[in-house]
């Protein structure tokens, strides 16, 4: 079995990645890196940290020698603002990103966006896109790019747009993997990605998410 730390434990992936993890045969210790305690880790497998995302290289001993690290972590501009969307898309992300590497990590699995692209004139899209490139050059062992489209969700607030989404997509899923995936497929998609020996870079479109969480087992 492997060994794990998860950052964004808190939000829509991540929240559905621990729930997987508890029930998991393939992970022996899961360490949680984050602002509040998340409620659904529960069992011996859990270790739970509260951390200050401006300090955590003071967590370097709560994460050295692991096999794996997930990164669900991200915002929205609505929601923090430009600047706030970058300093958590972007700086937190990376500072987890070398955390992992600097401790012995051998696996970054990592939650980006579909069509990340560093040259992009678009905020988010450039935001992702930089931060592939950034991870890209930490040269880890295994570096799995999950690159979902639309991620369906139950959000603890109300986000209209994403509701209009959800509601014009449904009907083009029936037809298509290609324009969204939910949150427990995205998930499920990253635990699978941690079983293959295949070392290097990988990037996962949303239909390769989708076909992986068919094959997932606990």
């Amino acid at each position: 079995m492997s060994t794990a730390f998860i950052v964004g434990a808190t939000g829509a992936v991540g929240s559905e990645l621990v729930k997987l993890l508890a029930d998991s045969t393939k992970f022996s210790k899961v360490v949680l890196l984050a602002r509040r305690s998340v409620d659904a880790a529960t069992g011996d497998k859990f270790v739970q940290k509260t951390v200050d995302f401006d300090k955590l290289e003071e967590n370097s001993e709560d994460v050295r020698n692991l096999d794996v690290a997930f990164c669900a972590l991200g915002t929205t501009r609505g929601k923090s603002g430009a600047d706030g969307f970058y300093k958590v898309d972007h700086d937190y992300v990376m500072s987890a990103a070398k955390l992992a590497k600097e401790n012995g990590v051998k696996q970054f699995v990592l939650v980006s966006a579909g069509g990340a692209d560093e040259t992009s004139r678009f905020l988010y899209i450039k935001t992702k896109g930089e931060v592939e490139k950034e991870i890209g050059e930490l040269n880890f062992d295994k570096f799995v790019i999950m690159r979902p489209g639309f991620i369906e969700s139950k959000r603890e607030e109300f986000r209209p747009l994403e509701c209009a989404a959800s509601l014009l997509l449904k009907p083009l899923k029936l037809v298509s993997t290609r324009f969204s995936s939910s949150a427990t497929e995205i998930a499920q998609a990253m635990i699978n990605a941690t079983q293959t020996e295949e070392p290097g870079k990988h990037i996962w479109d949303n239909v390769k998410i989708v076909e992986e969480a068919m094959k997932y087992s606990a």
